[in-house]
């Protein structure tokens, strides 16, 4: 009988240790929270319209001969900080240096005040939808933006829920020849890039298309683009994704500590007009002299390193065809076009997810000690079906006695 009890408690004691170690290894694999990766590839009907970044030169945004003559003083200062030089005549009259120093010579305000009207550039859109122009009927505005070197351009196409429009990919191949909307830019040179609202990356400022277009010529630039979206998964995945505005949050960073610090906005941040004192200009880069913007810029990429947890990037490319016109006249069209190259939409999943988890514990349990839920159940159905018997016979007893008393 003892060694009865001895064997018994030996293959309880195996059980246990054995049933522990497996449920340490089940835990231990769900708590690394990894993550798998599906990409579907697909091509839809409808289209959502990106937002749209035009950059132009300050040499053909603003009106040079009015900033000349009211702003002398600032040109010969930011000269002389930017090339060490006296006179700068010679640079003034040289555009292509010119770029690179103006936008540090003029205020936010100066800017705002010097350039040239929206309309200037672009009068209107045309897109596949309808004959109306999106720009009067309000479903597309124009943005301006200042950069340390361009006049950034926005344009903006939202529904009533803040997200993209969308036109109809069918509509833009059967009427307008593959055409999803088109504008008429009026400039010389422009940069563009293709960003979804709200999301976009913070090395999205070196993805940009440029075309530039000569006295005498008409310039075509069609433009295809696929849209490529990834969910990833928040904390405690391993993904460690962020719910935030990766980008501005990162631009918001670097023109924080930089007013702070020099009392200037950080170069190569693009700002609206109305959200820094008009007071206010770019930094000067200056190369080897100043290790200040350097350690803002390194200390706010510490601050964005988490990746959005809904991210959607561009890919896109232009080409570009010049006719003969007027030798007077220059022009430039940008169309952008349907495509037949598929987006992508990329989603992360828990590797294992808690079901899987739960589904497995249970498993576990049952084969090391044989618990059954649907026994467990009927047991105690049956238990209480017992106790709802002897509380009805009491009862009955109760009223038996109370009749044979009276």
């Amino acid at each position: 009988m003892e060694r009865k009890t001895i064997l018994t408690k030996s293959i309880r004691t195996f059980c246990i240790v054995v049933f522990i170690f497996q449920f340490y290894l089940l835990t231990k694999d769900y708590l690394q929270f990894n993550v798998r990766k599906e990409t579907i590839n697909y091509i839809d009907d409808v289209i959502e319209i990106p937002e749209v970044h035009i950059a132009i030169p300050y040499n053909r945004a603003l009106d040079l001969d009015f900033v000349r003559i009211n702003n002398k003083s600032n040109f010969d200062q930011a000269c002389r900080a930017f090339f060490n030089r006296d006179n700068c005549d010679g640079f003034v009259a040289n555009s292509g240096i010119l770029i690179k120093w103006l936008g540090h010579a003029l205020t936010l305000s100066d800017i705002e005040k010097y350039s040239y009207p929206t309309e200037t550039f672009i009068e209107k859109i045309v897109w596949s939808e309808s004959l109306e122009d999106p720009l009067e009927t309000g479903k597309c505005k124009i943005i301006r933006k200042a950069s340390s070197a361009t006049m950034v351009l926005i344009i903006r196409c939202l529904n009533s829920l803040g997200l993209p429009l969308k036109v109809s990919r069918a509509k833009a191949v059967v009427f307008d020849s593959n055409i999803l909307f088109h504008i008429r830019l009026n400039a010389t040179v422009m940069l563009l890039k293709l960003i979804y609202p709200g999301k976009a990356l913070v090395d999205d400022s070196t993805l940009h298309l440029v075309a530039a277009v000569n006295k005498g010529k008409q310039t075509s630039c069609a433009i295809r683009f696929t849209k490529h979206t990834e969910n990833l998964l928040p904390p405690p995945y391993k993904t460690m994704c962020k719910n935030y505005d990766r980008r501005q949050t990162f631009e918001d960073c670097l023109n924080s500590h930089s007013i702070e610090q020099t009392g200037m906005l950080f170069p190569g941040t693009t700002v609206s007009f109305d959200k820094y004192s008009g007071e206010i200009r770019f930094n000067l880069p200056l190369h080897g002299n100043d290790s200040s913007l350097l350690e803002i810029y390194r200390q706010c990429q510490s601050v964005v390193t988490q990746q959005m947890c809904n991210m959607v990037r561009y890919s896109f490319a232009m080409s570009t065809s010049s006719q003969d016109i007027a030798k007077d006249q220059q022009e430039m069209r940008i169309f952008f076009t349907a495509t037949s190259e598929p987006d992508s939409l990329t989603q992360s999943k828990p590797d294992f997810p808690l079901s899987d988890y739960l589904i497995l514990s249970g498993s576990l349990f049952s084969t090391w000690f044989g618990i059954s839920i649907m026994g467990q159940l009927l047991a105690a159905n049956h238990l209480l079906c017992i106790a709802y018997n002897r509380k009805c016979t009491n009862a009955v007893d109760s009223k038996t006695s109370i009749n044979v008393y009276q």
